[in-house]
This record gives structure tokens, sequence and C-alpha cells, in this order.
């Protein structure tokens, strides 16, 4: 229930009864969806050019977690997500991942990554897909209590908590099942051009605000499942969090606009202008990663004097963050050799100490030069 205090004099009300919309301006919207086009062409022959790459699209995953995180006010930097990670791999009853266990965003992942599997052994984009994301994502922590998996039943708001300031009014939850059920039919048999179809989407599951928590972070997965399903892309892998908490005003205030204007083109015009600069941010970030990589790669070789420098570059990539036990046991290297390059790696400064081994709890390094290339 909304507090009698909260101010709703501003408040835009769900489209009832105009979705999917029948008036857009398609010549507005050619030269945007052509050039969004042609810049995710460009992502996604880059990520697919790239040897090994998923070593440099995980970090790219990791960054956009952090960022649609912090749009809904959880987990706030790459390096608590890396080091949840670390603990969660380690089992570890460490205090620090008991404190932060409401923002444990490994869950994002997750789900993305198994909506993308069921997707590729033949499941439709669904309803039942959707709401088994949500479930996934929203299973421990804060978002235990709010209903994982199942939709909403109390009507929900959108606005600045703090403020007490209320600025949309999503669908009535009485209201909700028919309209999932038309969005759900709209993402999959829409005869729209492919990136306006996912615009519409993805404004329409927003305006809906299915879920009592998390709506933001599955409707931006949505986006990327839904460029990977119409062929845009050739992978489930494009992040897209960044321009939206950029520009989350604008982000904001188009989408409210077509609840109040039916200003349906404007928000496509603005979706598309975010994948087109969003492409072009990700092909950046890829290509400083890549170029680290290789320069680690020299500085690993002079400082380890191993064969095993590349297998020890390749883990810290994938685990910036790690216990040493983990490297010893998931590198591939020899246990001692492994101990040693651990070692080696601190005492060049490659490797920064966030614990020291303390009994049967193996130390907790950082690899700062991913770490830092990743801040946002």
């Amino acid at each position: 229930m909304i507090a009698k205090t909260y101010d709703l004099s501003d408040a835009v009300t769900y489209h009832s009864g105009e979705f999917p919309p029948t008036a857009l301006d398609y010549e507005a919207l050619l030269g945007p969806a052509e050039d969004t086009a042609a810049s995710l062409a460009r992502y996604d022959a880059k990520m697919s050019g790239m040897v090994n790459s998923e070593l440099f699209l995980a970090p790219l995953r990791r960054q956009d977690a952090v960022t649609s995180s912090r749009m809904e006010g959880t987990i706030s930097t790459i390096e608590e997500l890396y080091r949840l990670e670390a603990e969660e791999d380690a089992g570890s009853t460490d205090p620090y991942r008991d404190a932060r266990n409401d923002d444990v965003e490994t869950f994002l992942s997750r789900a993305l990554r198994n909506a993308s599997q069921a997707l590729a052994e033949g499941e439709p984009l669904s309803e039942h897909l959707i709401r088994t994301a949500h479930q996934q994502l929203l299973s421990f922590g804060r978002g235990a209590p709010k209903h994982p998996g199942s939709y909403k039943t109390e009507q929900n708001y959108i606005g600045d908590e703090r403020r007490g300031k209320i600025y949309y009014v999503p669908i009535a939850p009485e209201h909700l099942a028919p309209a999932m059920t038309e969005l759900v039919r709209f993402m999959t048999e829409s005869k729209l051009r492919p990136l306006i179809r996912i615009a519409v989407a993805h404004v329409e599951f927003e305006a809906l605000h299915p879920f009592e928590d998390g709506n933001g972070r599955i409707g931006r997965m949505l986006i990327t499942l839904m460029l990977w399903k119409l062929g845009i892309l050739g992978q489930p892998n494009f992040f897209v969090s960044g321009y939206f908490e950029a520009h989350k005003d604008e982000y904001i205030e188009r989408m409210r606009a077509v609840s109040a204007k039916r200003d349906w083109t404007g928000w496509v015009i603005f979706f598309l202008q975010a994948m087109h600069e969003q492409a072009y941010v990700n092909i950046r970030t890829a290509d400083a990663i890549f170029g680290l990589h290789g320069a680690m790669r020299e500085r690993f070789r002079e400082v380890l004097n191993s064969q095993f420098h590349d297998q020890a570059l390749d883990f810290v990539f994938a685990s910036p963050i790690f216990r040493n036990d983990r490297f010893v046991e998931r590198s591939g290297i020899p246990a001692s050799s492994a101990r040693a390059l651990s070692r080696r790696l601190v005492e060049a400064g490659l490797l920064r100490t966030i614990e020291p081994a303390s009994g049967r709890r193996a130390a907790l390094y950082a690899f700062d030069p991913l770490l830092d290339l990743l801040k946002v």
C-alpha cells in the first residue's frame, strides 16, 4: 500500500487500452533504426571475432550488472560484485558476504544465462520464462520476501522513495494477466521491425511493472534476450544499463510520455539512440579489456618466468577477486607452482591482498588493473 504522505500530484497513470501503439511515425524512426542496426552489427562482429570472447564478455556482463543494480539502489561497485562472487564460490560464511547478502547480483547473470539456455533449447519467449528468470533473480536476500516468480497482487508505484514523490502508476494487478499475455504475444508475433518491436516491448513491460520488485533488471534482461532471439545479435550478450543510468531522468520522462501523451515515437527514438551509443561504449570497453590482456600477458611472462603464465593470467581475468585456494584448485597449474606464482604476483604488485591468509582461510586477492578499467 502507498503511504498517505506520498505526493501523487504529478503522477502519470498506465495507458489502458493503448497497447500496442497504432500511430508510430515510421518516417522519423527509419534513420535511427538503420543507424542502430549498423552499430549493433559492428558490436556483434567485434564480439564474434574475438578468440576466447567469453573472457572479455564476462567483465562487460559484470559491469552491466553493477550498473543495473545501482539503478535500483543495491550493489554499487564492481569490486563488491566480484568479492561477493568470490565468497559465494568459496562457500564462505564471511561477514562481508553475510552483510551484503541482499545484493548478490550474481543472480542476475545466472538468470540471464539460464533463460538464454532455455531459449537455445527451444523454449519459447513466454510468461513462464519471464517468471522463472524473476524467481531465480529474487530468490535470496532482499527479494526473497517479495514473491519471486509471481506477479504483483497489490498496486505498485514508481517514484522517489526518499522525497515521497510518485512519478508513475503502473497497471492495476487485476488487469495485469491479460496485459502480460498481450505483451508476450506482441514480443513474439509482431510484424514491426525487430528493433522497434524491442523498444515498444521494453517500455510496455516497465509500464506494466508486473512484479513487486526487480522489474528494471528483468526488463533490461529481456532487451538482451530479444536482440538475440530476433537475430540482431549472434549471442545473448548486450549491455545497455550504462546508457539508461547516465540518462536516467530522460529515461523516466520518455516512459512517462508514452502514457501521458501517447508519445511512442519519442520513446522509440530515445531507445534506439541508447542502443546505438551503448554499442560503441561496449566496443570501446571490450577493446580496452583486450588491450589490457595483451599488455598483462607480457607483464605476467616477465614476472612469473613460468610456462604457466597464460593460465595464471586467464584465471585472474575471469576472477579478478579470488581466494588463493581457488587459484590453486582451478587454474590448471600444479598446486606447488600455483602457490609460488600467486606469491610472485603479490610481490610484483600485480595482485593486491584484501585479506591475508588466516588459519585455514586462504588469502583473498584482487587484480586491480582489470577492476580499475571496469569502474563506472
